[in-house]
């Protein structure tokens, strides 16, 4: 097996109860609560990360810095809007409908890194959005 695919199949698998263990811990803490403690807990791993893999800050460029921090804004205030979202929705409708945020990747990839797709990416894409509805109608 590749490397790379049992980094992506760990990464599915965290990610799956990622976007899962929130809805249980909302059932006895308010959102805003609830994020606290997940950045507690980011904030901890990012600091054991930091420590074992001590990366090279000498050479850091002030603009990968700055990407680099802006990614971590983004992603938190993703989790605190998800955290919201399954207060009252499900989760099971919830949760697929954000993993779409690729879509949003992909476009601004097009844009911004003149990134070409091909036909069966772009059915791909329009799939995706098709899942969308299917997935959020009740």
């Amino acid at each position: 097996m590749k490397e790379w695919v049992l980094y992506s199949a760990l990464a599915l698998l965290i990610w799956g109860l990622w976007a899962f263990l929130p809805k249980m811990a909302l059932s006895c803490l308010e959102p805003k609560t609830a994020f606290m403690f997940e950045v507690l807990g980011g904030t901890v791993t990012g600091l054991f990360a930091f420590l074992i893999l001590r990366p090279q800050l000498g050479g850091a460029e002030i603009r990968g810095v700055v990407l680099a921090l802006l990614t971590g804004v983004m992603g938190y205030l993703g989790l605190l809007c998800f955290m919201y979202a399954i207060r009252e929705g499900k989760v099971c409708i919830v949760a697929p409908l954000t993993a779409l945020y690729p879509v949003v990747t992909l476009v601004l990839a097009m844009i911004f890194l003149r990134e070409k797709i091909n036909i069966v990416q772009l059915a791909g894409i329009i799939l995706a959005l098709v899942s969308a509805v299917l997935i959020s109608h009740e």
